[in-house]
């Protein structure tokens, strides 16, 4: 099984991932530095041999790397733009791949990490075996997922303005795995799983970061990167996000929250 086209086609550029990261880091209500919290509930010692499945932008890796790690590195993704991202990074070596099958023997990490990218796996429970198999025994396993229902306002805003252009929504990601259903997945496949909650809020006090956050969560509602309806959609989404600051509403603040969930290699 492979990826969705949707998810292929949304990650053939970083920029909108990087957006819904940068957003996360900037206009959090209370500081969140969630790669940290992860290194903190893995107990991540420097000499861990560590994979990080979907490894995105690559900036977990490339800070663990800076930092001294004397562990092997390891990003996997589908995404040739995520690998490309860490081919300069001495320490790390990535590579493409799917996390159902993941192209390591069994038996050879102490730590790996899925975070944020289990609801765009087909076979979450495929997956997760795989991870177990990579696993040294004691080895830790980490994953994080957003909790239902995070930031409903800006998707709220989303879903009104691609189903007033006629598009049907697909299965939006966090709606599929979420922190209500991975515990119980982790569980029947690790046998325990830890579920760590981090509740939170954005908040901003002017469009601008609320429009570019919306306009990058376009493909998870059926708008492709170079879909021609993608632009007007964008104009759109400006307009409501500008008319309802200039109403005089006041803050924009949506709340959200993750949960890690930790499990142990028997």
């Amino acid at each position: 099984m492979k990826p969705s086209i949707s998810d292929v086609q949304e990650y053939l550029s970083l920029e909108p991932l990087a957006t819904r990261i940068q957003t996360h880091q900037r206009y959090s209500e209370f500081p969140d530095d969630i790669d940290k919290t992860v290194q903190q509930a893995v107990s991540l010692s420097r000499d861990a041999d560590l994979l990080d499945v979907g490894c995105g932008t690559g900036v977990f890796l490339r800070n663990l790397a800076e930092r001294g790690h004397r562990g092997r590195l390891v990003g996997l993704d589908t995404s040739p733009a995520a690998v490309h991202a860490l081919h300069d990074v001495a320490g790390v070596s990535a590579q493409l791949g799917n996390a159902m099958d993941l192209p390591y023997g069994a038996a050879v990490f102490d730590v790996v990490t899925a975070r944020h990218m289990l609801y765009h796996v087909p076979d979450v429970r495929r997956a997760l075996a795989e991870c177990g198999r990579v696993l040294r025994s004691e080895g830790v396993f980490a994953a994080v997922v957003n909790r239902p229902g995070t930031a409903p306002q800006v998707s709220a805003l989303v879903a009104e303005v691609v189903t007033s252009a006629g598009i049907d929504i697909p299965i939006v990601p966090n709606s599929r795995v979420n922190s209500d259903n991975l515990p119980e997945m982790i569980e029947s496949t690790f046998g325990v799983v830890a579920v760590h909650r981090y509740d939170n809020a954005l908040v901003f006090d002017r469009p601008e970061p609320v429009i570019a956050f919306a306009a990058a969560q376009l493909s998870f509602y059926g708008v492709e990167p170079d879909s021609a309806v993608r632009p007007e959609l964008t104009r759109a989404i400006d307009a409501k996000v500008r008319a309802w600051f200039a109403s005089g509403a006041g803050l924009w603040r949506d709340p959200k929250g993750y949960v890690i969930c930790t499990a142990r290699q028997g």
